[in-house]
């Protein structure tokens, strides 16, 4: 399980690192269908790949969409299919209370007509987790990542010649957690750098250093009342952007909320509070805002589980003119084991994105429905639909956009 807090540790310090990393870059491989809802059916469960002392699983698919509006266009949308193969692998070792983990993946996909748009993405991952005692975790991970910027992303490229945006980006975090007895303990700390591909792109390499230390009381149960901490560094490559302005800034904050941990019917955290933001760069204002951020899981039964994804704060920006970004994101998805085979998801989100200095905002509702019928332990039909709608100060940035995709998985 190594890697699973490892992503629980990595978002949380990208959450308060100013968004580091757009939410598109992390979405290459196809995503469980329902993945807060524990499935009990040997029947359809993957058996595991022993390899001596070595587990290994695999996880692919293939699958083709359609996309009604391939660069997020207000007028003259451009459609097309695409073909889409993803692969990923993992090997874990657990020897006492120590816990490795290495995983791989890669996604391709290829357009029947729009063959510029044609990308690969991939993503290494490491990491190592001592457990000495139940509920007390020290780990540490890393990661090596191409990612492949989706043309829905609010600062995404516009030139319709040429492909989408590639970053590449790494990333190592680590962390300590505690959760037993009256007391929570939670300290990680991330250090992330992106570099786009495109030397054109160079206004968009930086680094973040980030930390967060979290304070948790037991007030009953599986819950704790919570104090964060959190701050991050932005160091830009540049020493300015083509404007002459300085963008390297300090964003810091705290806020108040409360975790619930696993085996109950709620599980999961959410906070609010404030943010800081102290920009380097004297001409630029420093700027207090509304912190949020949240990830709370709520299963009402043991086949049905409702999620909501929730972050407010400060934003890395590359758009001329801005002065920063506020993003406010809220996601609900409600998960249902239908049958012991048959897995629905349904979902709903919103994304407010303020660029600060320009006064313009734009306004993203997305809705999205998936299936996945499971017709061996190894084999699933999967298919989903997403459609999406923005609204924007600039006319230029407002589409609506249709995609739907159906393929067969595989896992092992």
């Amino acid at each position: 399980m190594v890697l699973n807090r490892s992503r629980a540790l990595s978002g949380a310090v990208l959450a308060v690192s100013a968004g580091a990393i757009p939410a598109a870059l992390s979405a290459q491989t196809l995503p469980d269908i329902t993945p807060a809802i524990a499935r009990f059916d040997p029947e359809y469960e993957p058996a595991p790949i022993d390899i001596g002392p070595v587990r290994l699983s695999i996880d692919g698919n293939v699958r083709i969409e359609y996309d009604d509006n391939v660069f997020a266009l207000p007028d003259n949308p451009t459609s097309d299919g695409i073909a889409v193969a993803s692969l990923e692998a993992g090997l874990q070792h657990r020897a006492g209370a120590f816990t490795a983990k290495l995983d791989a993946s890669v996604t391709a996909r290829r357009f029947f007509e729009e063959t510029s748009q044609d990308s690969e993405a991939m993503r290494v991952r490491a990491g190592l987790a001592w457990e000495p005692h139940q509920e007390e975790t020290f780990e540490v991970s890393g990661t090596l990542q191409r990612g492949v910027e989706d043309r829905g992303d609010p600062e995404a490229r516009l030139e319709l010649d040429r492909g989408p945006r590639l970053i590449d980006i790494a990333s190592v975090v680590a962390g300590y957690h505690r959760a037993r007895g009256k007391l929570l303990f939670d300290l990680t700390g991330e250090v992330t750098e992106l570099d786009a591909v495109d030397q054109l792109d160079g206004d968009r390499d930086f680094t973040v250093y980030g930390g967060t230390a979290k304070l948790g009381v037991r007030t009953g149960g599986r819950m704790y009342a919570t104090a964060t901490a959190f701050v991050s560094v932005r160091d830009f490559r540049l020493a300015t952007d083509f404007g002459g302005i300085n963008r390297d800034a300090t964003i810091y904050g705290a806020r108040a909320g409360i975790e619930f941990i696993p085996g109950g019917f709620f599980e999961g955290s959410i906070s609010a509070g404030v943010f800081r933001n102290e920009p380097s760069d004297p001409q630029l204002t420093a700027r207090t805002g509304f912190s949020l951020n949240g990830l709370l899981t709520y299963r009402p039964t043991r086949r049905m589980a409702l999620v909501l994804d929730a972050f407010n704060g400060d934003v890395a920006t590359f758009r001329g003119g801005t002065s920063g970004r506020t993003d406010t994101v809220l996601r609900l998805v409600w998960q249902h084991e239908i049958r012991h085979n048959l897995l629905s998801s349904v979902s709903a989100g919103y994304r407010k994105s303020d660029f600060i200095g320009s006064g313009i905002e734009e306004q993203t509702f997305i809705a999205s429905g998936g299936l996945e019928y499971l017709m061996t332990r190894n084999l699933s039909l999967v298919g989903n639909i997403t459609y999406g709608t923005r609204e924007s100060d600039l006319a230029r940035d407002e589409f609506e956009r249709l995609r739907a995709n159906i393929g067969i998985r595989f896992r092992f």
